[in-house]
């Protein structure tokens, strides 16, 4: 049973996740940014040091960095998975915010 102190403990919880989310989102953001600027940087050094025409050359190159791009795509996708369990949390904290006053409403 939900009573006004559960109610409370699961709100502190929530506070703290959403106090230490601004440190972890911007240690994932700087991952992401550092993993795609390495992706891009390994394509232009590919593309530099392929042979054939233009369209070739692109091939080559993204094909030669696909690991590296696989990279960023993972880490953009970690990034973007923590914004949304920071709109998840804080939909949540109002959700037990409006539960706790119907519960003391109860009372």
């Amino acid at each position: 049973m939900l009573t006004p102190d559960s109610i409370r403990e699961k709100i502190v919880q929530v506070q703290v996740e959403l106090r230490r989310a601004p440190d972890i989102i911007e240690g994932l953001e700087a991952e992401a940014e550092r993993a795609e600027l390495a992706a891009s940087a390994m394509v232009d050094q590919r593309f530099l040091g392929a042979v054939g025409n233009v369209e070739e050359r692109k091939a080559m190159a993204r094909l030669d960095a696909a690991d590296v791009r696989d990279v960023a795509v993972v880490s953009r996708a970690a990034y973007n998975r923590g914004r949304l369990k920071v709109r998840l949390l804080e939909a949540e904290l109002m959700s037990l915010q409006a539960l706790l006053k119907s519960v003391q409403a109860e009372l």
